[in-house]
């Protein structure tokens, strides 16, 4: 690479500034996409009425009422 070939490349590099990364913003927008992504998803799969299954329970015959949405019975 010639003198005049250096200068020019310089030349044509100095335009092309890039500027610093700035972690601050980075990672605030990181956040805004991660909570954005978040409220998105929220309402895209929102309670839709139905009541919440229970799962938790130590009595079987409740458990399958539940599951069936019958009232459970008292017999043993």
């Amino acid at each position: 690479m010639t003198q005049g070939e250096q200068e020019l490349l310089e030349k044509q590099l100095r335009a092309v500034a890039v500027a610093p990364l700035d972690n601050g913003m980075l990672m605030l927008a990181i956040a805004a996409v991660f909570f954005a992504g978040m409220a998105f998803g929220g309402f895209l799969f929102a309670y839709n009425g139905q009541s919440p299954l229970h799962l938790a329970s130590n009595d079987a015959r409740a458990a399958i009422a539940a599951a069936q949405e019958q009232p459970p019975s008292t017999v043993r």
